[in-house]
């Protein structure tokens, strides 16, 4: 009775995890938005960038209430923000009520509930299963990749080209999925309060997933590096715990903080884009066409994003497991093919071509995520993790911003007046957006160069330090 118990849970907790993930549905809905409510491309980014800082903001004060209070608030909190955001995206729709301000707060208010909806539910089955909590936790992780897939998939099957009634499945399928999940996460709360349960490493982003528990290897603790001089200096030999100011003089730190700034930033520019780019390279292609084209590409970002995450721990893991490497090897994987994308995006003008740069962008943008947690338990170790994670996610905010609105920018220099019908449009097809990916393939080389430097500067350093010795 009591392993079903923990099974319904768990079940529970992944269903409920579907509903933080729809933040990378923007793409499927964000260029009808602009089009009813005659939104520029600059104006449209905005919107869907407010979400990505609510995600990175949230992040801390999420983890602060999920470890004082229990997860079922968190979940309630983050449920009305998802659901009421998507609600109100949908009165704004219907009623076409053109205000940038209000679509950007409703996104950021859904990026809010994102990180508190998912960071409860990793909490939730890393307590209903410690003994297995890498397992138990990639559940929730796994459904949160998958939420873009799932909903794109069930809104083109039942709705095609109605935006509203998409707006509308999403803020409410919210709230009565965590309403039905509801008892079983309160109970699993209740009992985990009873057996003062802890778990005091969620403050975190929904971009951390398992990887604290599953990565760290004892074999290749914080303080087997510090010993061994091979990822920054510090003086002495004491096994004592890192502390977060040497955190902050760390090289590695700042130099893991630009990457997956980089990488984040490339990532979320297609995500974000995809939708106008689709819209431009089937320019007179009617709403239906579209719409599923829009929900297609969504859903293969979204499978391949939830690949990438978990392809990316069995990788790290594998490395460092069986070949005695250092994780941060990982990361040249999402560094090579994220430049790969942004290449491709620059040359590719037939959409029946973009499915590569979605399954590679989804693949790279997962790995990109997974693999600075690895790196960061292993060159700091688990007492700093939270700090040095929460630190780190804030450095996604100026490139994802810088990318998103260079996209914009350049959509809407493009645009030109459709006398018929009084609204802006883009009839160059690539032509629209193809500077963006020029400059992101500039800011990709660099990326990858970071990662060049982040791999080799230990080995030069030890082989300084062993021809000393």
């Amino acid at each position: 009775m009591v392993q079903l118990k923990r099974l319904f849970t768990l079940v529970s907790a992944t269903a409920i995890g579907i509903v933080a993930g729809t933040l990378y549905l923007f793409s499927a809905y964000g260029p009808q938005l602009a089009h009813r409510l005659n939104y520029s491309g600059t104006a449209s980014s905005l919107i869907a960038f407010s979400g990505s800082i609510g995600v990175s903001l949230s992040g801390i004060p999420a983890g602060i209430l999920i470890d004082s209070k229990g997860f079922t608030l968190a979940l309630v909190i983050g449920a009305l923000n998802i659901g009421l955001g998507y609600i109100g995206l949908k009165v704004q729709f219907d009623r076409q009520v053109p205000n940038v301000i209000i679509s950007v707060l409703l996104s950021f208010f859904i990026g809010i509930g994102s990180t508190f909806v998912n960071s409860s539910m990793i909490k939730c089955a890393a307590i209903t299963y410690p003994e297995n909590r890498g397992v138990a936790t990639s559940f929730p992780v796994a459904s949160y990749g998958l939420s873009a897939f799932a909903y794109s998939f069930i809104g083109n099957h039942l709705f095609g080209a109605n935006t509203s009634k998409f707006l509308g499945l999403l803020g409410y399928s919210t709230l009565v999925i965590a309403l039905l999940g509801l008892p079983a996460i309160y109970m699993a709360d209740k009992e985990s309060r009873k057996s003062n349960v802890t778990y005091s490493s969620m403050r975190h982003t929904p971009a951390q997933s398992f990887e604290l528990e599953s990565m760290a290897s004892p074999r290749q603790s914080a303080s087997q590096h510090r010993r061994s001089g091979s990822q920054f200096k510090v003086t002495g030999s004491s096994p004592d715990p890192i502390t977060k100011l040497e955190v902050a003089k760390s090289p590695q730190f700042w130099l893991l903080l630009s990457i997956l700034g980089l990488l984040a930033g490339l990532g979320q520019l297609y995500i974000y884009s995809v939708g106008f780019m689709i819209k431009v390279l089937l320019h007179g292609s009617d709403d239906d066409t579209i719409q599923s084209a829009q929900s297609s590409q969504v859903s293969l970002i979204s499978i391949f994003n939830c690949a990438g995450r978990l392809l990316c721990g069995a990788f790290g893991d594998l490395l460092a497991n069986k070949y005695g490497q250092q994780r941060s090897w990982v990361v040249f994987v999402p560094a090579a093919v994220l430049l790969i994308v942004q290449v491709f995006c620059f040359t590719v003008t037939e959409y029946d071509k973009l499915w590569i740069a979605s399954t590679l962008n989804g693949i790279g943008y997962g790995f990109g995520w997974s693999s600075i947690p690895q790196i960061l338990l292993e060159y700091f170790g688990v007492e700093v993790f939270s700090f040095a994670w929460g630190f780190i996610n804030m450095g996604t905010i100026l490139p994802t911003y810088f990318f998103t609105h260079l996209f914009g920018s350049n959509y809407d220099n493009n645009l030109v007046l459709n006398e018929e019908t009084g609204l802006k449009w883009c009839i160059k097809g690539h032509d629209c957006y193809d500077e963006t990916f020029l400059v992101s393939t500039g800011f990709a080389f660099l990326a990858f160069l970071l990662v060049v430097w982040i791999n080799v500067r230990p080995l030069i350093h030890n082989k300084k330090h062993n021809s000393i010795a």
